[in-house]
C-alpha cells in the first residue's frame, strides 16, 4: 500500500499509526510526501493539482502491482482541484465524497483510492478532547474543557470543525497552544487517543482506514 501524504504530519501518522494498524491485515505500508519542487528535490506541502496528479502517477508508473491512496487535506486545497469550487454549496461529507470521486475519476487507475480528511489533520485530534487537553496542558495554559466546548459546538463530530482560516481545527489549536508542534506533538496525541477511538468519531476516517483494511 503506497500513501501519497500532504506534508511531514501525515507522513508520521501513516508511519507511526496507519503501518502498525494495517501490518494486523498483512498490509505494509509505503509513505512519501508530496512533490512540492522536483529541481530541489522538495516533498511536504499543499501543491496544486497538476503537481498533485503528476506525482500520484509517477508512483502507480514505478509501482503499478500496489495499491495507492493518499492523505491530503481539505483545508488548504488548491482551488483547482476538481469539484473544488462546485461541490461548496454541498454538505461537508457529501462535499469531500464528490471531490475524491472526481479525483479518481481523473487518475483513472482501478487501484487508487484518493482519501480527503475533513477539514484537516488536526480534526482527529479531537476525537478525544481530554487527552488532548492534558498532553497540550503540560506546557500550555487554557481553561480546561475549552476543546471540548469546540468538539460540542459541532455535534460531537471532530470532522465537522470547520475550514476557515481562524477556526480550522490546527488555528483553534495554535490560538491557545501558540508552541504547538503538529509533526510531533500531533503523532503523540493521536497515539495516546488510539485509532479505534480515532474511528469511532470521524465517520468519513473509518471509511477509509475500513476500506484499507478490505484490500487483504
Amino acid at each position: 500500500m503506497n500513501v501519497t501524504a500532504e506534508g511531514f504530519s501525515e507522513e508520521r501518522f501513516a508511519t507511526d499509526i496507519l503501518r502498525p494498524h494495517l501490518l494486523q491485515f498483512n498490509i505494509y505500508v509505503h509513505v512519501r510526501k508530496l512533490l512540492t519542487s522536483r529541481k530541489l528535490r522538495k516533498r511536504g506541502g499543499v501543491v496544486g493539482f497538476q503537481k498533485f496528479t503528476n506525482d500520484v502517477l509517477q508512483w502507480i508508473k514505478e509501482d503499478p502491482a500496489a495499491y495507492h491512496t493518499t492523505f491530503i487535506d481539505l483545508y488548504g486545497l488548491t482551488t483547482d482541484f476538481p469539484g473544488f469550487q462546485t461541490t461548496k454549496h454541498l454538505a461537508p461529507y457529501d462535499r469531500v465524497t464528490k471531490i475524491e470521486a472526481l479525483i479518481a475519476e481523473s487518475i483513472g487507475f482501478h487501484k487508487f483510492i484518493p482519501f480527503i480528511q475533513l477539514h484537516e489533520y488536526e480534526s482527529l485530534l479531537f476525537s478525544d478532547p481530554e487527552k488532548m487537553e492534558d498532553y497540550l496542558a503540560l506546557y500550555n495554559q487554557f481553561r480546561p474543557g475549552h476543546f471540548q466546548h469546540i468538539v460540542d459546538s459541532c455535534d460531537d463530530n471532530p470532522e465537522l470543525i470547520n475550514e476557515g482560516p481562524e477556526t480550522a481545527p490546527s488555528k483553534r489549536i495554535l490560538s491557545k497552544c501558540p508552541v504547538y508542534d503538529k509533526i510531533n506533538d500531533g503523532v503523540i496525541i493521536l497515539n495516546r487517543i488510539g485509532i479505534d477511538v480515532i474511528r469511532s468519531k470521524c465517520a468519513h476516517f473509518n471509511e477509509w482506514i475500513s476500506t484499507l483494511e478490505g484490500l487483504t
